[in-house]
């Protein structure tokens, strides 16, 4: 029988923090007890049929009644949010809140436990116990060395543990590594780029585009083709053309004239003019088959009344 009041089995800790806590743990790679030790709380007010378990990071050396329980949870809650973790995140794992969700009554009762960074227990806590070392492990069918891999790319943890749930080809989660280690990429664009429906060559396309200064997000509609045709641009010389605007044609049109030497606006104004003139060639060519048609009308009609006309012997015997 387990120590806690309640049955804490591997499937109730959620991934991300047992990820976390191993990641925190070991060395090279390789699990080996460290510093930390997980801790399972519970608050009354999210108890209703049953002890909602909350999580957080103990240490080895304390037993948990000895244990500075608000310093604990506070010093996990920069854990999380250190390594990435969302509001949501911190909820779902601690279930903190923020002060600012508070009710009214709540805060003037001040029936709540201030954490830190705003963050706040909505009640008391009426357990915390110690989890058993050998239930606090990683999953077997998580992939820890790519998610430690992750995090020392400095992957935000859902991403992180997105990439050691295999959620992402290995292909994608190269990319986003890049993306997390490169410094034009920013956290909101990291999350535009970590979309798993997008091909390799997608995200590879928008990591590109971000790279140069630009907003992936405006070019997240493009075809796969189309935008690997405005990567290209950007990167001969056409970071201030207006790529979004330009079709396919269009943006080839342009980065071929980038690439022959002409500057920007030389490439701009010649895609332009490429464009106007295309709708214009098939009122030309239907104006050529009209002149044509006319002109061979006029060669059958001369040959018709060639045919017709009466001969000089004709003629000549209508005259008698």
């Amino acid at each position: 029988m387990q120590d806690n009041d309640f049955w804490i089995g591997q499937e109730q800790i959620p991934v991300d923090f047992s990820l976390l806590l191993t990641y925190h743990n070991d060395e090279d790679y390789w699990y080996a007890p460290g510093e930390y030790a997980l801790r399972v709380y519970t608050v009354d007010t999210l108890n209703t049929n049953f002890a909602r378990p909350c999580f957080a990071l103990g240490e080895h050396k304390f037993d948990p009644e000895m244990e500075d329980v608000s310093g604990a949870i506070e010093n996990t809650l920069h854990e999380l949010l250190d390594s990435g973790a969302t509001p949501e995140d911190v909820y779902r794992i601690m279930g903190l809140v923020q002060e600012s969700e508070l009710s009214p009554e709540t805060k003037e009762a001040d029936s709540y436990l201030p954490i830190d960074l705003g963050y706040c227990i909505d009640g008391n806590i009426v357990s915390y116990e110690a989890v058993p070392e050998g239930v606090a492990t990683v999953p077997e069918n998580v992939d820890y060395p790519r998610y430690a891999e992750a995090m020392e790319s400095h992957v935000p943890l859902p991403i992180a543990t997105q990439i050691a749930k295999h959620d992402f080809s290995h292909g994608q989660a190269d990319i986003l590594m890049e993306a997390a280690r490169n410094p034009h990429v920013s956290p909101e664009t990291l999350e535009t780029i970590a979309d798993k429906t997008l091909s390799s060559g997608k995200m590879q396309s928008l990591l590109d585009i971000a790279s140069v200064g630009k907003n992936p997000l405006d070019f997240r509609n493009m075809d796969e083709q189309t935008l690997k045709a405005a990567v290209s641009v950007l990167f001969h010389g056409g970071k201030d053309l207006p790529v979004t605007e330009l079709d396919l044609a269009q943006l080839r049109s342009v980065d071929l004239a980038l690439m022959d030497g002409a500057s920007p606006a030389e490439a701009m104004r010649a895609a332009e003019k490429s464009a106007s003139a295309e709708p214009e060639a098939p009122a030309a060519s239907l104006a050529s088959e009209a002149r044509d048609a006319k002109a061979a009308r006029t060669e059958l009609d001369s040959q018709s009344e060639t045919k017709d006309a009466p001969t000089r012997a004709e003629k000549a015997d209508g005259s008698l």
